[in-house]
């Protein structure tokens, strides 16, 4: 055991002294940042005459917002919103360029917004519309059936997120919420940058022994066959981990230090309304980004068991980006539900919003589960998998002669 943590340490410290460690590290706090604060950055031009610096623009938004906190969703807020509409002109080329809408409908766009998405509605039909909630929440409902027959889901699926549908509070309740919404935005550009990261910096890790041919001192200690690779194993998944977490955290603090922490207790629905699982806002942000740590573990063994097996970490290194790029490239029609679903389960794929939140269920002894309630678990169990793949990989490994 004391060998297994002395060569543990010395793997961390092997992988965090090299250059290429701490230059992709830079590379990726540099995507975090501009990833989450990419917005405040730049004009606004329309025709090459500046409008509005997007700085701007977020600090006025983030303001009209702000005013909406805490309000229901009812025929009150909704006839305010049609009214705040109805003077703007829609016989122009962008009305949101008008003055009528800078003064009256800017401070209700999320609502107008929310009433376009459920209903399908444009503005001339909105400012035609005769205000009633009803209306509003059952059109949401039969786009909901309408998307689950296209997908399709089978019928107990359906009847699955029926049920879940009465479980959420309704009406809603508007809450300001920016700072999450552009966590869970962020999440597909942290994902990719998380899994290149394993990529580059892990493929060397079990390559380098056969690259600089220590490969036989290692194999013919006595901790060669047994603790050398574990030890290995587990630096490796260490610094995966550590690495995910900071990326995790280093998203959430900027969008919630800039953008502001209000709103956790927000309804999922009213951001990503073709879904029926009845969590909050804030709640779905704590899944998906602890998927994303879960996911590391699968891909750190999964870059170092290749670099083993292929006794190269340029083919280990080429082998996970060309997955990383096919995952966020191919995508299979939903038609081809069970070979498209597992696509999509992949980590090079699933780490998306719209993936983790994916009306396709797993099911299981009859029962329908969210995806994020198994897939993590898959992970689990393929990393253990994986690991022990490895470790024979590892074990019968013979050195040639040189």
């Amino acid at each position: 055991m004391n060998n297994l943590w002395t060569i543990y340490k010395y793997e961390i410290k092997k992988v965090v002294s090299r250059k290429s460690f701490w230059i992709t590290s830079l590379v990726c706090v540099i995507c975090i940042v501009l990833t989450t604060c990419s917005g405040l950055i730049g004009t606004y031009y329309v025709d090459g005459k500046p409008i509005e610096s997007n700085y701007e623009a977020v600090l006025k938004d983030q303001a009209y917002r702000r005013a909406l906190s805490g309000r229901v969703i009812d025929n009150l807020l909704l006839q305010e919103t049609v009214e705040a509409y109805s003077h703007v002109p829609t016989d122009v080329y962008r009305y949101t360029l008008t003055e009528e809408y800078e003064t009256y409908a800017r401070a209700y766009s999320d609502i107008f917004n929310l009433i376009r998405a459920w209903t399908g509605m444009n503005l001339t039909d909105i400012k035609k519309w005769r205000v009633d909630e009803n209306d509003l929440y059952e059109a949401r409902m039969k786009q909901l059936e309408s998307d689950w027959q296209s997908i399709p889901l089978m019928e107990i699926e359906k009847e699955y997120w029926r049920a879940k549908e009465k479980e959420i509070n309704k009406p809603f309740v508007y809450y300001y919420h920016e700072g999450y919404e552009i966590i869970l935005n962020s999440f597909l550009t942290i994902g990719i940058v998380m899994l290149l990261f394993v990529a580059i910096c892990l493929s060397n890790l079990f390559a380098d022994e056969h690259l600089r041919r220590t490969d036989q001192l290692v194999l013919s200690s006595i901790i060669g066959k047994k603790q050398a690779y574990w030890a290995k194993l587990l630096a490796g998944v260490t610094v995966s981990v550590v690495v995910a977490i900071i990326m995790s955290l280093l998203t959430m603090g900027l969008c919630l230090m800039i953008y502001g922490s209000e709103g956790f207790e927000m309804s999922l629905q009213s951001c990503i309304s073709m879904y029926s699982y009845p969590i909050s806002i804030g709640e779905a942000c704590l899944i998906a980004y602890g998927i994303l740590i879960i996911a590391s573990i699968l891909v750190a063994i999964f870059v170092m068991v290749m670099s083993e097996v292929f006794q190269s970490g340029v083919i280990a290194l080429a082998l996970s980006t060309c997955l990383i790029i096919l995952g966020n490239v191919i995508t299979i029609p939903t038609q081809y539900r069970i070979i498209a679903q597992i696509w999509d389960s992949l980590p090079m794929a699933y780490l998306a919003t719209w993936n983790v939140f994916d009306p396709r269920t797993i099911v299981l002894f009859n029962k329908c589960f969210p995806s994020w309630q198994v897939i993590p678990l898959i992970y689990i169990l393929l990393s253990v998998v994986l690991a022990i793949l490895g470790n024979n990989f590892y074990k019968k490994y013979q050195v040639n002669g040189r």
